[in-house]
């Protein structure tokens, strides 16, 4: 069965994810961003160009993938163990064709943030300026685009990311199972707490050992300075235009963000921002 760790880009996906391998870490290993930890919980993406080769999906016309998201989610669990995925697509249904369904999915959890912090990070991220970023948080048909062939320079579109709010809508009434949900800002102010919470959910799910000084050696270990120094010290493989692990600042768009983009999103997000405290 799988467990997703969905969210939409540069929400701290990431920064669980380090946290969840620095937690499970086997003894014997360093904590590393780009070395994985315990393999039978360690968080991997979906869909893979090598998921897609193997399948023979044509990676091509996006609806060739969604077409074959339960299909290739089949073929994972075909190994009877519980799989951990990372995702940025919603969980949307397209042309009739779900994203995921509860034969194959047993749990997840959906991390949020600030959208207008978000654009900042993105912006960064992926190289573009600040309008332009606006404008992906609001585009109902944003992509996340990856390398496919990295030899033939060849990309694909991975993910239906959508806009922003229906991005976070799409995982928060997914009725087929409980997604446990996280705020980027509570991890800030709290993340003893906030992870510990996590691991609770998961061990609803199946068997976890929630023990108080693991929880602190791995907060202490992912905390963003640490990160920042791991990835000045030793690179990442997940990088785009800029450094990804930037600031991981809470309310940076207060100083950095323009007031008409800041209206934009506010408009635009009201319902879904009054209901996250943001507004």
């Amino acid at each position: 069965m799988i467990f997703w760790l969905a969210s939409y880009p540069k929400s701290g996906n990431t920064w669980v994810r380090m946290f969840w391998r620095s937690y499970f870490l086997p003894s014997n290993q360093v904590f590393s961003l780009n070395k994985r930890g315990n393999l039978d919980l360690e968080v991997f993406n979906f869909p893979t160009a090598n998921q897609l080769k193997e399948a023979n999906v044509d990676h091509t016309d996006f609806r060739n993938i969604a077409k074959n998201w339960i299909t290739l989610q089949d073929i994972i669990n075909l190994n009877n163990k519980l799989n951990f995925l990372k995702t940025h697509n919603g969980n949307f249904t397209l042309n009739n064709c779900a994203f995921t369904n509860t034969d194959n999915t047993i749990g997840g959890i959906y991390i949020v943030r600030d959208p207008r912090d978000v654009v900042l990070s993105n912006a960064n991220h992926f190289g573009i300026d600040n309008e332009e970023s606006t404008k992906m948080l609001l585009n109902m048909e944003s992509y996340e685009i990856e390398d496919f062939d990295i030899d033939k320079k060849e990309k694909f579109r991975k993910s239906l990311m959508g806009s922003w709010s229906s991005n976070y809508l799409s995982w928060k009434n997914y009725k087929g199972r409980k997604i446990h949900l996280m705020k980027y800002e509570n991890l800030v102010e709290n993340p003893k707490k906030v992870f510990t919470k996590m691991l609770e959910y998961m061990k609803s799910i199946f068997p976890v050992d929630i023990d108080p000084d693991r929880v602190r050696k791995a907060v202490e270990e992912t905390a963003f300075n640490k990160l920042q120094n791991l990835e000045d010290k030793e690179g990442f493989t997940e990088v785009g235009m800029g450094k990804f692990f930037r600031k991981g600042k809470v309310g940076e768009w207060k100083e950095k963000l323009d007031p008409k983009l800041v209206k934009i999103i506010e408009d635009h997000f009201r319902k879904e921002m009054m209901e996250l405290n943001y507004l």
